[in-house]
């Protein structure tokens, strides 16, 4: 009897636990964005006859429950750390590296998506009548590799890149991977957070890349640094390992006096950093106010146009770009839609520069804009 009343004692509370959590389900106010995972949230599944019919609409509410349960990051973090004790795999493909950092996973060679890159850019590279250098920049996790754990794919950075450069035939390809492998301690050059490299990583790559280029730069101790605490980046965000402690993000002030206008705003900002940034969760957009479709950077001191094709490695890289040149465009192509041939035109570049990092080149699909027809 006693065994009887126990059974219904547990059966009653996991009824009530779960009458609780639809009533707060229903009863607590929404978000449409969630800070942690840096992402937007479902929004309220509609009922129409169609959506109803086609399942959709099942699918919606699982979805929207999903994502606004009550107490949602405590059990998304829960499950991670689940994992992590059952020596699985990371969530949704991050892997954990000695010292708490977190990794994507290896990249993949995608022979499609490579043909279709390579062809753009060889295509632009072609009908530009400037010189076009490409950089390709390896991955956090390759920086570590020998730290990643419950990995079995190693990273092969090397061969991708090597092979990517091979295909560019005509094309000035620069080397960052031995700039990154060359260092006494690459981990430095990433952050523990976040999948970018950290301003020292893009600066050993700048000054590397200017001395290819013959060009004059400032040395690191013409830079002034500040710091800002508790940087929490997109890896720690996609990992929902929540006990894992935030780190600093520096900012590299340089000699020169630099303007920012980009092509949203049009307003024109005193230097690169756009430092009230620092009071939002991501506080990676504190380099040129994160990511826009055109950026350009000025700088009265020196002179000639550099042209960048980038993804957002070179938010951080653009500052250090305009130490060296009068004027550096960084053209993002997954919102920039104009004719990016007229565009090297009309602004009299003297150089172009394409800059991916390995991770988002395997699996960009907007590099394709080169393309000259």
């Amino acid at each position: 009897m006693k065994a009887r009343k126990d059974e219904w004692l547990l059966c009653a509370l996991f009824c009530g636990f779960l009458a609780l959590m639809c009533l707060l389900l229903f009863l607590l106010p929404k978000s449409d964005f969630s800070e942690t995972e840096k992402r937007y949230l479902a929004d309220s599944p509609k009922l129409t006859a169609d959506s109803l019919s086609s399942g959709d609409f099942g699918n919606d509410v699982e979805s929207w429950m999903a994502d606004h349960i009550p107490g949602r990051d405590f059990f998304v973090g829960l499950n991670s750390y689940y994992e992590r004790l059952t020596l699985r795999q990371v969530t949704k493909d991050i892997y954990l590296a000695e010292g708490d950092r977190l990794v994507e996973k290896p990249v993949t060679f995608d022979e499609e998506r490579v043909s279709k890159n390579v062809a753009a850019m060889l295509s632009f590279a072609k009908n530009c009548e400037v010189p076009v250098d490409v950089m390709l920049v390896p991955s956090g996790g390759w920086a570590v590799r020998d730290s990643v754990m419950g990995i079995s794919d190693p990273y092969k950075d090397e061969q991708i890149i090597s092979e990517v450069y091979s295909r560019l035939d005509g094309v000035n390809t620069f080397d960052a991977l031995s700039v990154i492998g060359g260092h006494q301690d690459p981990a430095a050059l990433y952050y523990r957070t976040d999948h970018h490299w950290t301003s020292l990583g893009a600066y050993l790559t700048y000054s590397a890349y200017m001395e290819s280029k013959g060009r004059e730069y400032p040395v690191r101790e013409d830079f002034e640094v500040t710091l800002a605490e508790d940087f929490k980046g997109t890896t720690h965000s996609r990992a929902a390992m929540w006990l894992i402690p935030g780190e600093p993000i520096e900012m590299w002030h340089g000699p020169s006096d630099l303007t920012v206008t980009n092509a949203e705003t049009n307003t024109p900002h005193a230097g690169v950093f756009y430092e009230e940034r620092l009071q939002e969760l991501d506080k990676y957009t504190v380099f040129l106010d994160g990511n826009h479709s055109l950026v350009r950077i000025e700088n009265p001191e020196k002179d000639g146009t550099l042209l960048v094709f980038r993804d957002s490695y070179s938010n951080c890289l653009g500052g250090f770009l305009a130490e060296s040149y009068g004027t550096v465009i960084l053209v993002d192509l997954r919102y920039y839609n104009g004719d990016v041939l007229e565009l090297c035109q009309s602004e009299n570049a003297d150089e172009v520069l394409i800059c991916y990092s390995l991770s988002n080149f395997m699996t960009d699909q907007y590099l394709v804009k080169l393309y000259v027809d």
